[in-house]
């Protein structure tokens, strides 16, 4: 529609927020290469209109989308190449961004959680939970706290991820019910249920890989939201459940 309104050939930011939209359409039904193909238009036209080398805002989002994408697909690389590359649109701006500035913090922390980098990840959490104002964001903050506890929980520093992951808690347990609040809860739980395990507490740990479970068996009623997220926080979860009542069990027998 845009293109038969400014003409077949030109660049207009209306048709590169158009092929982003699309993009997005075919990054939540996970046709990622069609995907990366509209982004790339939407990338090389934004940079047509205001110039190669010229900072602007609609750059760092189409950035911080591509990051996102190529983190889907586990080529963790080229998503922390993507996710820098929109830090340094946004720094160049004229305007604050926050919102983006803190939404690219934490989309590059999972990439490098992803990877194992914990301790780079907490940095950029911490800078990101700072920009997060607490009177409102919740979500934001909530989805930060879960994933400084998953580091604090992997340097082992216990005491610091139970902090974190309780914050998480309780912020996620604040929030108007849906779909997304209770997949949300429901890894907070399996992590809380780690951190127990770690120090030794078992029936706490199954209480907790319970409540998860319960959480992740509601959602999957519905096959529509069966995501791949889903079927593998369905299959960590039960697995976690199982394998803490064979210790149990092993316990008991003792």
């Amino acid at each position: 529609m845009y293109k038969a309104v400014y003409g077949e050939g030109t660049n207009h930011n209306a048709i590169a927020a158009s092929y982003r939209g699309i993009a997005d359409v075919y990054t939540d039904t996970g046709e990622y290469t069609k995907s990366l193909h509209y982004l790339t238009l939407s990338l090389d036209m934004t940079k047509a209109i205001h110039g190669d080398n010229t900072t602007h805002i609609d750059i760092a989002y189409t950035y911080h989308k591509l990051g996102r994408l190529y983190h889907n697909t586990d080529q963790y690389t080229h998503s922390v190449h993507c996710y820098n590359m929109a830090l340094v649109q946004r720094d160049r701006c004229n305007t604050a961004h926050l919102p983006l500035y803190t939404a690219v913090l934490v989309s590059l922390s999972q990439t490098l959680i992803s990877s194992s980098d914990y301790k780079h990840a907490k940095g950029l959490l911490l800078l990101a939970l700072k920009h997060s104002p607490t009177d409102y964001c919740k979500d934001t903050r909530a989805n930060i706290c879960q994933l400084l506890g998953q580091c604090c929980l992997h340097l082992h520093q216990y005491r610091k991820c139970w902090k974190y992951l309780y914050s998480a808690l309780c912020y996620y347990e604040s929030l108007p019910s849906s779909n997304w609040k209770m997949k949300s809860l429901a890894q907070v739980h399996l992590y809380i249920s780690y951190l127990c395990l770690h120090l030794g507490h078992v029936s706490q740990a199954i209480e907790h890989s319970g409540l998860a479970l319960d959480l992740v068996e509601v959602l999957s009623v519905d096959k529509g939201n069966v995501t791949p997220e889903i079927t593998r926080l369905y299959t960590d979860t039960k697995n976690m459940t199982l394998g803490l009542y064979s210790t149990l069990t092993l316990y008991v027998d003792v």
